[in-house]
């Protein structure tokens, strides 16, 4: 390995404050002066452009946390989207520094170079796209808003077409394509014109897509279930579907071979055992891999895996991925243990059969296929600038790492602005985020509440007394008011569940104190269920792929929604168990869902608060629906004695996807 993560990341996150200007790019190599030059005038832009994104003085400066990022067609800027500050920041990669910093719009994911004077950003809370100008005719850039699309709920990943040569000044409407995470869809932009002009249905909880170098195959990456979705760019027809084998989740941004060949995506897979520390250890409970399969289709068994995991030192919540121009390198981060590998495809052999638990050994030795290097943080997207430079949003360090592929070394840590010392709740984010808490830095928190969600992953844990009782991960969404914990209510206070999950999930071998406990409560305290789109009178812009075609006629879906809470209050009798403002209650009830393998007889009722963005439901997972669940498995006359109609279970539903 190149640089060993037994390095200090005290250590690390201090050489970062000082290396902010250093040289970025080995090919324009600037004499002192020049490069002095470059720095003065870089701050000057600074000075006068930071405003933008900057509170008053008597404020507190927000934490930038950038999670998406992009290089411009020339190479000259790069581009973060920062998820709490709600802005993005402009870096000139010739002088290493910020050059811009403006306001977007609420919770921006991803940002992409729609052509060499225009920016799209995807705003997850205001399930929008922005299209953003860029002017450099007066010297310092200065951004300004074109069109703000609105796309439907929950908007994450973009793609657009590849840019070079004459293609960079062509003026023909070109088609950008945004991941709508909430609505299971792909919407289909026209920047230009401000406007979607087409949808396509994909499976649950699309979050990343990407374009084929030939144009050709657009590929989207969903997370419930695990599955990699390939159309034809042009007609939008769906050409291939194939899962990510052994249960594969949290899948991030595909990249595809330069020949439009082949499709690598960066993954978590559940091995479905146990957990337990002698599970941990041997890469039963979860692996960190790549999947790599041909385009456009091809049969399930042509899939091939490659373990990321050396024994011993995994490589926790591996996500991000990028590709050199010339397709020799791959760049892999990993936010859980905080680092990025690479990967070099001149030596690399993908596994011809099952990919096993470890990352082979010789692959990691001095002169390996596989090099790391210690970032600290959480490292999350990542782009090539050139063939031998990355960039990498770095989202707890608030700042854009540098690395040198070929020595593998990081270069510089491009500081985006943020608070002068981390808050209480900061602390707590650190270590939900944080897999080396786990016994070998194979998970973390975040693996299986997905953002504070849930991964709508089924593990075997010790949490409620006893194995072979595999539970669904819950969301944490407004975990701090919905008590007793765990599905079966075995844990009094939050603090004690969470110390138990750390202990006998994590298997932690770090000390876990009491400040860092209230820290991560402090954290958790902070998740609120996302809103739903179906929640008001105008629709909140939903797709009409999103609308109940039993009731094609109705004015909107929150009529059948108002219907349902009537009946949610009254008919269905939901609130014995669903009641408040979290939609739970402190009891435990038998709902005749027990087996005779539990260890406790009763359930906990789940808060029913952010249900649209479920995909999975019940304390195993068994339901795919609401329908399924309503119908199959907890039906209403069951409960309550009262049958529902199929138009009144359809305005029940309507009425619990819009909590």
């Amino acid at each position: 390995m190149s640089q060993l993560r037994g390095n200090t990341r005290s250590s690390e996150r201090s050489r970062a404050r000082t290396t902010g200007t250093s040289l970025l790019r080995h090919a324009l190599l600037p004499s002192v002066c020049a490069l002095a030059l470059a720095l003065w005038c870089g701050a000057r832009r600074e000075a006068t452009s930071l405003h933008a994104d900057v509170p008053p003085r008597d404020e507190p400066q927000p934490d930038r946390s950038p999670y998406g990022i992009a290089v411009s067609p020339d190479g000259r800027w790069c581009a973060t989207a920062n998820r709490t500050a709600d802005s993005i920041s402009l870096i000139d990669l010739q002088s290493g520094r910020v050059a811009l910093k403006h306001r977007c719009g609420r919770e921006p994911l991803d940002v992409a170079w729609y052509d060499a004077g225009t920016l799209l950003v995807s705003l997850s809370a205001d399930d929008a796209v922005a299209v953003l100008r860029v002017d450099e005719t007066q010297g310092a850039p200065r951004l300004t808003m074109a069109s703000r699309i609105r796309v439907g709920d929950d908007p994450r990943g973009l793609a657009v077409p590849g840019l070079s040569g004459e293609k960079q000044s062509s003026t023909a409407a070109r088609p950008a394509f945004v991941a709508v995470s909430g609505a299971d869809e792909v919407a289909v932009l026209d920047p230009s014109a401000g406007r979607v002009t087409a949808r396509i249905a994909v499976g649950g909880l699309p979050r990343t897509l990407a374009l084929s170098p030939d144009g050709r195959w657009l590929v989207t990456c969903c997370n419930r279930p695990g599955e990699v979705w390939v159309h034809d760019a042009a007609t939008l027809e769906l050409v291939s579907r194939r899962n990510v084998f052994d249960d594969g989740f949290n899948l991030g941004p595909p990249v595809i071979e330069p020949d439009s060949s082949a499709v690598v995506v960066a993954g978590v897979i559940n091995r479905t055992f146990p957990v337990s520390e002698a599970n941990i250890e041997k890469g039963w409970v979860i692996d960190n891999r790549l999947t790599r399969l041909p385009l456009p289709d091809g049969e399930y068994w042509k899939q091939q895996q490659l373990g990321l995991d050396p024994r011993g030192n995994a490589c926790g919540d591996a996500w991000g991925l990028a590709r050199t121009p010339d397709g020799r390198r791959l760049a892999v981060s990993c936010g859980g243990s905080h680092e990025l590998l690479i990967l070099d495809n001149e030596t690399l052999r993908w596994p011809t059969g099952d990919p096993g638990d470890f990352l082979p050994p010789e692959m990691i030795a001095a002169d390996g296929a596989v090099r790391r290097v210690e970032l600290g943080g959480r490292p999350l997207a990542v782009a090539a600038v050139d063939e031998r430079t990355v960039v990498v949003a770095n989202y707890l360090a608030n700042a854009v790492d540098v690395v040198d592929l070929v020595a593998a070394k990081r270069l510089a840590s491009i500081p985006l602005g943020g608070p002068a010392e981390a808050s209480l709740v900061r602390r707590g984010e650190a270590i939900f985020y944080d897999a080396d808490r786990s016994f070998d830095s194979w998970f973390s928190c975040h693996t299986c509440h997905t953002e504070g969600g849930t991964s709508g992953q089924t593990f075997d844990t010790l949490n409620d007394g006893n194995y072979d009782t595999h539970k669904l991960t819950p969301a944490l969404y407004g975990v701090a008011h919905t008590g007793p914990w765990m599905w079966h209510g075995t844990q009094a206070t939050l603090e004690a569940a969470v110390k138990k999950s750390m202990r006998d999930t994590l298997s932690t071998r770090k000390p876990f104190t009491d400040d860092e406990a209230h820290a991560l409560l402090a954290f958790l305290a902070t998740l609120e269920a996302p809103v739903s789109p179906q929640h008001g009178d105008d629709g909140n812009g939903l797709a009409a792929s999103q609308r109940d075609a039993r009731h094609p006629t109705r004015a909107s879906r929150w009529d059948a929604a108002k219907r349902g809470r009537a009946l949610f209050e009254g008919k269905a009798g939901c609130t014995t168990c669903h009641t408040g403002e979290h939609f739970t209650t402190a009891a435990t009830y038998t709902v005749g869902l027990e087996s005779r393998r539990y260890f406790h007889s009763e359930f906990n009722p789940p808060s029913l608060a952010g249900l649209h963005a479920r995909r999975r439901f019940l304390h195993d997972g068994r339901a795919d629906t609401l329908e399924e669940v309503l119908i199959r498995h907890h039906r209403p006359e069951q409960l309550a004695g009262e049958r529902l109609s199929d138009e009144e279970l359809s305005d029940l539903i309507a009425w619990l996807k819009s909590l």
